[in-house]
């Protein structure tokens, strides 16, 4: 039993062999406060280093080292929402401010009963102290920065120079703005919206920025990149084996140690629900109910704006609606560990922050800035018990947007694209946007109704893996850049193309790593002659390749070599250098329109061919695969997963774990983006509701504690690389968990 001051009874706080806390209350206040407790326990420094990584002071117990990562969340505005969201969450969300109130005596409590030598290693080793108290900023930190990871991308600013650099018809050929290769969410036959009057929005706050250079390479504030997705898919009854829905989700997100997730089990008069959180959030994010489950993928929708201003000399005012408007300025101090303060000025528009890049100025718009009731959507979700009160939950959740999948022994699957979709007054946020005028300010956000979603369609399943939501029949700008089309086609023809599933079936695509690029790209190879001997070899043993990226394949490995030989050789003009190269699939829209214009090499006489880059690709492939022996190395012994420490310090490389061999390859369902691979399944988790309770088995990569010499530290490793799960328990027994 555990009892601390402010609960209103004692709790049943029972870990597992795993060290997951199944929570037994009799109130949600108590659970929620046993959570915080147990988090706070297993993950203090986790939630610490988050919090200071969004609210840019990292350099405050690291030193210099972190203050690009400091620098970069204040110049963009993540640091001041954060502050701001807090402060008014009492106001805007009363009950929300009640809850993280709640967790944070759970918190506070473990936090006042530390003392020296029981701190964390990280703070031992780095010679510091842990937080004094927990507070809502810390609930809010999360939630921004996973908002800012899941969709603060900087393509508009790489798509400018592209554009500048071509002429129209090329940009529309090389960027399309849909493409006859993608599967959406929602196909046209099940197309269900029509246009009315946008919810109305606030305008954006103010925010700080910094002058100087803002496009840091900063590993732990990357933003939202290509690597990152995830991938969900339901049958219903009719397409299961078991004669009821059965769902699956992997949430694909750059790893770390700790792991991103912690699993917990709540069980109170309102809910019984397991599932995975985030350390400082107060509910569970991703679970599984009695009634219901439900899984998520990242959207991917434009959710950013950049903004170009026109500065007066002084630097004082910019233009807009014909109009000088005054610039605010903050000084800001970031106070560094072993060093003296940094004191920077940062320049704030009405739009957002104003950022000084290399061709100009430019205000932000981000949902991010904005306050946001996810936290209450949240909640509700983990309280629902039906389809009508999951749906009705979800009408809160404003970002991250996500596409959330649903399933429950109501028989019903649904999905739908849920969250924040602004509207633009001219309709479209692609590229750079025109500053100086309100023409091209946002003036709401799609309703929640014609949000694209779909509810047990008559093929009997449902999928999303980060591609687009709607057809081009959908009357709202979502974004023009979405995830490459190969895990969309490969889920679409997995559940497709067999009657019944049973759960082992869904559980294996989670693993399957068979190659979309490989389908689709080495079939141009058959008729390439005049080849090297060496290039040869190598077409036939590519020719024989099946496309299933497994770690026994020495093909694989070869074939991963050729096609980054080939697609690189195609974009090597100059103004690809530095911005953003076209998605490689759009390379055999060109080949079968017979536009060979991409494929001459900028540095040569000769006016080359596709055919002439296919074939210099398999010889100098091949002669490297000569000059190693034409040795039959397979993907396993080259291609490994490496689980690095949340502060990716050389220096604590102790804590990193790997190299695991790790098969798959870039947009394989199992995703494989790099070597050494960072980045993939951050939880996988199976639910089929022909039983009652559900039968639920998940796993992520690492453990339930953040101790390093803990042996809950990395305890799911092998079972995360060898795609095998645990039984996730929905017992309200006490007496049944082991």
């Amino acid at each position: 039993d555990l009892m601390i001051e402010g609960m209103n009874a004692p709790v049943m706080l029972k870990m597992d062999s795993r060290g997951v806390p199944h929570i037994f209350a009799k109130s949600d206040k108590d659970a929620i406060i046993a959570l915080g407790f147990a988090i706070a326990r297993d993950r203090l420094f986790q939630m610490d280093f988050i919090h200071r990584a969004a609210t840019g002071t990292l350099s405050e117990i690291v030193g210099s080292g972190a203050l690009p990562v400091d620098r970069r969340f204040r110049q963009l505005g993540v640091a001041e929402a954060v502050k701001r969201n807090a402060a008014l969450l009492l106001e805007k969300s009363p009950r929300e401010a009640e809850t993280i109130g709640w967790y944070g005596i759970g918190v506070n409590h473990y936090l006042n009963q530390l003392e020296k030598a029981t701190h964390p290693l990280e703070y031992r080793l780095l010679g510091v102290e842990p937080p004094k108290e927990f507070t809502a900023e810390f609930t809010m930190a999360l939630l921004a920065y996973m908002t800012y990871d899941l969709s603060f991308s900087e393509k508009d600013l790489n798509i400018e120079k592209v554009q500048a650099g071509m002429s129209a018809d090329d940009f529309n050929t090389l960027y399309p703005k849909y493409s006859s290769w993608e599967k959406t969410i929602v196909p046209d036959e099940e197309a269900h919206w029509a246009v009315t009057k946008p919810r109305d929005i606030t305008n954006s706050s103010s925010y700080a920025t910094a002058a100087g250079s803002w496009l840091n390479e900063v590993p732990i504030a990357e933003g939202f990149f290509e690597g990152k997705g995830s991938n969900n898919w339901a049958v219903n009854g009719s397409r299961s084996s078991t004669g009821a829905p059965i769902l699956a989700g992997d949430m694909h997100l750059g790893l770390s140690l700790p792991a991103i997730w912690y699993e917990a089990h709540l069980v109170t008069p309102t809910t019984n629900v397991y599932g995975v959180t985030f350390p400082t959030q107060p509910a569970i994010m991703e679970g599984v109910t009695p009634d219901i489950a439900w899984a998520f993928t990242n959207t991917g929708s434009d959710q950013i704006d950049y903004y170009r201003l026109e500065l007066n000399a002084e630097r004082n005012a910019y233009q807009f609606d014909g109009q000088w408007k005054p610039l605010d300025v903050h000084v800001d101090t970031m106070y560094v560990s072993g060093s003296d303060p940094v004191i920077e000025s940062r320049l704030i528009s009405h739009i957002g922050p104003v950022l000084e890049g290399p061709a100009g100025d430019y205000a932000v718009k981000w949902v991010g800035h904005e306050f946001g009731n996810t936290l209450s959507a949240i909640w509700d979700m983990n309280r629902a018990t039906d389809y009508a009160s999951f749906d009705k939950a979800t009408r809160n959740w404003d970002y991250p947007m996500q596409n959330i999948l649903y399933a429950g022994s109501d028989s019903i699957i649904a999905i739908r694209s849920t969250g924040y979709l602004p509207v633009r007054a001219h309709g479209q946020g692609f590229g750079v946007q025109d500053g100086t005028t309100s023409e091209t300010a946002w003036i709401g956000r799609v309703p929640f109704d014609e949000l694209p979603h779909a509810v047990s369609p008559d093929r009997g399943y449902l999928t999303s893996t980060n591609q687009r939501p709607a057809p081009k029949t959908y009357p709202h700008y979502m974004g023009q850049d979405w995830r490459s089309i190969y895990r969309s086609r490969r889920i679409d023809d997995l559940l497709s193309n067999k009657g019944q599933h049973t759960p082992e079936d869904i559980a294996s695509y989670q693993a399957d790593v068979q190659s979309g690029q490989a389908e689709l790209f080495l079939p141009l190879i058959k008729d390439i002659e005049g080849l090297s001997d060496a290039g040869q070899k190598l077409k036939s043993t590519l020719l024989d390749f099946d496309g299933n990226m497994m770690l026994e394949s020495s093909s694989a490995r070869l074939f991963t070599r050729f096609l980054d030989r080939f697609v690189n050789s195609v974009w090597d003009e100059d103004v690809f250098k530095g911005g953003s190269t076209p998605k490689e699939i759009y390379i055999l829209d060109l080949i079968a329109s017979g536009n060979e214009t991409w494929f001459d090499v900028q540095e040569t006489a000769e006016v080359e061919t596709h055919r002439d880059l296919l074939r210099l690709a398999l010889d100098e492939t091949g002669g490297k695969w000569k000059e190693d022996g034409y040795a039959d190395r397979t993907l396993g012994e080259t291609q490994s997963l490496v689980v690095r420490h949340i502060t990716r310090s050389e220096a604590l490389k102790s804590l990193w774990r790997g190299p695991y061999p790790f098969p798959g390859y870039k947009e394989t369902l199992s995703p494989a983006k790099s070597n050494p691979v960072y980045s993939s399944a951050s939880w996988r988790v199976v639910v089929d509701f022909s039983t009652s309770p559900p039968t639920a088995k998940g796993v992520y990569p690492g453990g339930q504690s953040g101790n390093p010499l803990s042996d809950h530290y990395d305890l799911h490793m092998q079972n995360y690389v060898s795609f095998t799960y645990y039984p996730l328990s929905l017992s309200d027994n006490p007496d049944d968990i082991e």
